[in-house]
């Protein structure tokens, strides 16, 4: 296994940070990983090497507005909004598609079930991984009515303004290391933007029902004790999409960050299993 960190240029020129997890092997499947609000991908190199060593290869990127991405462009927490982002995702995964090789699309908490739903290249995959998916902020975090109408009004006068993100690290793992890392990580800037916020909550997807628009396999899997999203709202969405192919892993007593808890192993060869399975699938089919 093989790391590659490289810097690219978008198709609007932001320079954005990537790390590739390569396979020693010809890989059996590749990945495009959307990190979570406010982090960077540096903190999922113990989860793909592992991926890597099952001949999976994952290529991320930090988004605008996070990580080194951020850093580099002195501009934290602001992303562009919807468009800028479903756009970075439809390129990452045109341009790390290999000819024959299955591709599937994964990400934490956010972006990803904003795109299985309304992407432009959301048919042309072999399936969606979604951990931890955000579609109600989490009993710890639940802001009030009125605060979240405040960011819908403002965010079309001042998109670029940035607040913090109202998350209590100790709810992201059960192991204190984990969050002490996070904590002391200069690369989680802990901010996002108006517009930010509003992209990243899917809210006029569910409204318009854009979920029945998911034709591939998704797999979603969430702690039930995840007091940042709601598991809650996560089994709610999840029943009502209407594909066949599709599972919900519920891990009963675990946080938010499921790839980091004591368990984490467990999680992730379920994960592995899943693309090996629908790798299989998709051969045989």
């Amino acid at each position: 296994m093989t790391e590659q960190e490289e810097w690219i240029t978008s198709r609007d020129n932001v320079p954005i940070y990537t790390k590739t997890w390569k396979t020693v092997k010809s890989p059996i499947a590749t990945i495009v990983f959307v990190h979570g609000f406010g982090e960077n991908i540096k903190r999922y190199d113990y989860v793909f090497s592992r991926f890597s060593k099952m001949n999976i290869e994952v290529y991320a990127y930090d988004q605008r507005g996070n990580g080194e991405t951020a850093l580099r462009n002195k501009n934290p927490g602001i992303t562009g909004g919807f468009e800028v982002l479903t756009g970075d995702v439809t390129d990452a995964l045109v341009a790390k598609r290999k000819p024959g090789i299955p591709q599937f699309l994964m990400g934490h908490s956010e972006i990803v079930f904003n795109y299985a739903c309304v992407g432009p290249e959301k048919d042309n995959l072999c399936g969606y991984i979604i951990c931890s998916p955000f579609f109600q902020q989490g009993d710890k975090t639940k802001k009030p009515a009125f605060l979240t109408f405040t960011v819908v009004a403002l965010s079309k006068v001042i998109p670029n303004l940035t607040i913090p993100v109202n998350l209590d690290p100790k709810y992201l793992s059960h192991d204190p290391e984990i969050v002490k890392s996070y904590v002391e990580d200069p690369l989680n800037n802990g901010v996002g933007s108006l517009e930010t916020h509003m992209a990243t909550v899917p809210k006029f997807l569910v409204n318009n029902k854009k979920y029945e628009d998911i034709t591939l396999p998704i797999y979603f899997s969430h702690g039930s004790e995840d007091h940042i999203t709601s598991p809650t709202a996560s089994k709610e969405i999840f029943e009502k999409i209407t594909v066949n192919d599709k599972t919900y892993r519920e891990w009963k007593g675990l946080y938010h960050e499921l790839h980091n808890e004591y368990e984490k192993d467990q999680v992730i060869d379920e994960y592995i299993k899943w693309i090996i399975d629908h790798v299989a699938n998709k051969t045989t089919n």
